[in-house]
């Protein structure tokens, strides 16, 4: 059996996820919008694996980052403002990030027992996910995010991805 390492995993996601998210851009210099809801320790890495990925294929932002408290929402436009040399709108509330109808696909990295919820929001809003595993801590939200994407054309991707 052949294994994939953890760069091929995630060169294979976010091609899947760019692929998807092609079919709703109109011109060729237009690029993927990603949004982050969750801006702790586990979203850093997620910046980080963006800025990799940015190194190969270019053609998306980090447009927006989504966090309840002050301090992790700051300290995540500061390092992405490093990483990509432009500050990204900041959220405190998912559903205001989510209105922007620009934003293509959004990476959740919030405490576990939230990612089904948040999950479900974000589909419902029309937006392609990658989801940091566990997808729910109860079967009920577990329920909930699957007839959630069943229901809409959105491509989801769980995982746990970390450098």
């Amino acid at each position: 059996m052949e294994t994939v390492s953890r760069r091929e995993f995630l060169a294979a996601g976010t091609l899947l996820l760019s692929a998807r998210s092609y079919s709703r851009i109109l011109g060729a210099n237009d690029r993927i919008q990603i949004g982050q809801i969750g801006c702790g320790h586990r979203a850093s890495g997620h910046r980080k694996m963006l800025k990799m990925s940015a190194e190969t294929d270019p053609n998306f932002d980090l447009r927006s980052v989504c966090d309840l408290w002050s301090v992790n929402r700051e300290r995540a436009a500061e390092d992405a403002q490093r990483l990509f040399g432009k500050r990204p709108k900041t959220f405190q509330y998912s559903e205001e990030m989510l209105a922007d109808p620009d934003l293509d696909a959004v990476m959740i990295g919030t405490g576990d027992h939230q990612h089904a919820r948040i999950l479900a929001e974000v589909v419902r809003a029309g937006k392609d996910c990658y989801c940091e595993k566990p997808l729910a801590n109860t079967l009920e939200d577990a329920k909930l995010a699957r007839a959630a994407v069943l229901a809409s054309k959105q491509v989801v991707q769980m995982g746990s991805q970390w450098l």
